[in-house]
């Protein structure tokens, strides 16, 4: 009983792979932009995420992580209604993401 309740709340938590997609993009960015911020390497061109990357790498992780577990709360509860949506949503969000981040990415080596 305790396993499958376990599994109960975990289906709850994450109720499409697709959740795991967007939000696993967006910690793969977190960690990947404060790295290579905190080495020298890039400059943050997010200009809202700028702000707080300039004053700490750490703060920058705090406020990206905030905004990466709001998105999945949002994201799981509202699943609860209309999972079809969610997954949607999800899965283009995704897409998104990694077009917008390409494309900062490939302007700011040219």
């Amino acid at each position: 009983a305790r396993i499958l309740t376990l599994m109960i709340t975990v289906k709850d938590a994450i109720p499409t792979r697709a959740i795991l997609l967007f939000i696993g993009i967006g910690a793969v960015d977190l960690i990947s932009t404060a790295v290579l911020h905190a080495q020298g390497h890039i400059v943050e061109l997010n200009p809202i995420m700028r702000v707080f990357i300039e004053q700490s790498e750490w703060l920058f992780a705090a406020v990206k992580g905030l905004t990466l577990v709001g998105g999945w709360a949002v994201l799981a509860w509202y699943a609860q209604f209309n999972l079809a949506f969610v997954r949607k949503a999800s899965i283009w969000g995704s897409i998104a993401y990694l077009g917008v981040w390409l494309c900062w990415f490939l302007s700011a080596t040219l």
